[in-house]
């Protein structure tokens, strides 16, 4: 078993910037602001997550939005400024990295360039000592004099490496590049020996810090699956660090978003991408991103008017969508961002009325971009036609109403909630 609990985790890089000089304070100009001391930089704010046993957690976001320094601290290669973590109910604040029972995957491999890739996958087992019963000549268990059993700690015999090397060369299907140097191997070989290093320790966690960032994206593609039914054969707990929303969308069990140190959203793939909690989850989450209209709304529990930016109005049946606050159904006029998926829009004789800017034909998908009357925004509609589209030519956007996506324009929360069986 291998739950993971992260409570109220907080990592704080104190600022290196002494602050303003001695020569500065003293002789600042009359009127001027006192200076401003410096801040310290809050990577990861309140962090909050449990993980079960066997899921495929992937933390994503952009750049900087802290998802690797969380996976360090989980690792134990950050020191945790606040809160705290458990594995199995055991607190590992002050527990060294290489008592945790976790394997690390990273971004650049980290493979001993002169030795073999079997050398590279045994390395860590022929550091490693095991724990086990002390036996008498008899072979029967020594005890202590409280009468507990005692142990004695030793290194794996050469037998018990081959057999775990072997094990895992067989699973990631690299035997016949085990007596070759990473300077003799691809990308994709390097990885999997990066893998198989970690998984003949035996985990109970196993963490990969992008690790097919560097790889080519025909390569990315089969490494993907390759990490799934790697997950799928030792039904071990994983977490997986990327910026890159589709490795999320499909590797993962449960995804955790994050923008600039906070959790934006924790749910599975379809959940993330059908209900999103708010603007930059919407717009993160999805290929192409996800359209936004600046509107203004109006409305009851039977119908809601929607003007957008050219004036035009759009009438949906609230019925039909997902339900929303009753707050924003009060008959007042309202703020608010509508949010729709290109693959979600239609070409209809009747609708929003935009202008096409260009097109782009991408074999069985075409991406129209087009924008509203005397805006320079452009949106993008996602259709199967191939011909007969002209910059400039009018066309018109019909939106369904289980399809739309509303947010409060000032907070960029969504207004909607997922239905009764959802």
């Amino acid at each position: 078993m291998a739950n993971l609990s992260l409570r109220h985790i907080y990592k704080v890089y104190p600022s290196r910037d002494k602050g303003p000089s001695v020569f500065k304070r003293l002789f600042k100009k009359k009127g001027q602001p006192k200076p401003k001391a410096p801040e310290d930089f809050v990577a990861v704010k309140d962090f909050n997550l449990e993980i079960p046993d066997g899921e495929f957690v992937v933390f994503v976001g952009p750049s900087g939005c802290g998802k690797s320094t969380t996976l360090r601290m989980i690792a134990g290669l950050e020191e945790i400024s606040a809160g705290e973590l458990y594995l199995d109910s055991k607190l590992l604040n002050n527990v060294d990295p290489m008592d945790r029972d976790m394997a690390m995957v990273f971004q650049n491999y980290a493979l001993y360039p002169h030795l073999s890739a079997y050398d590279n996958i045994a390395f860590g087992l022929k550091m490693r000592k095991i724990e086990e019963p002390s036996l008498d000549k008899e072979g029967k268990p020594l005890l202590d004099k409280k009468g507990n059993p005692k142990f004695h700690k030793r290194h794996l015999n050469k037998e018990e490496i081959d057999e775990k090397v072997q094990w895992a060369a067989e699973i990631l299907g690299i035997k016949e590049l085990l007596k070759r140097k990473p300077g003799e191997m691809s990308g994709g070989q390097q990885q999997r020996v990066a893998l198989g290093r970690a998984i003949v320790r035996g985990p109970k966690l196993f963490l990969l810090d992008e690790p097919l960032s560097n790889l080519d994206a025909k390569l990315r593609t089969s490494m993907r699956s390759e990490i799934v039914k790697l997950h799928q054969k030792l039904k071990t707990t994983f977490i997986y660090v990327t910026h890159d929303q589709v490795e999320a969308m499909t590797m993962g069990t449960i995804i955790v978003v994050m923008k600039d140190g906070v959790v934006q959203q924790v749910d599975k793939p379809t959940n993330v991408f059908d209900y999103p909690s708010n603007t930059f989850v919407a717009g993160f989450i999805g290929t192409p991103q996800m359209n936004f209209f600046n509107v203004r709304a109006k409305g009851n529990k039977d119908k809601l008017d929607v003007v957008f930016e050219n004036g035009e109005t759009l009438s949906f049946n609230v019925k039909k969508m997902r339900p929303i606050e009753e707050r924003y159904l009060d008959g007042e006029e309202h703020a608010l961002t509508l949010g729709i998926r290109a693959e979600h829009i239609a070409l209809s004789d009747k609708g929003l009325s935009t202008i096409l800017s260009i097109y782009e034909i991408l074999g069985s998908v075409t991406h129209l971009f087009v924008h509203l009357d005397g805006f320079d925004k452009d949106y993008i509609v996602s259709v199967n036609e191939r011909a007969g589209f002209q910059s400039g030519d009018t066309l018109h956007l019909a939106m369904p109403e289980e399809k739309i996506h509303l947010f409060d324009a000032e907070t960029g929360d969504s207004i909607l909630g997922r239905g009764e069986d959802k």
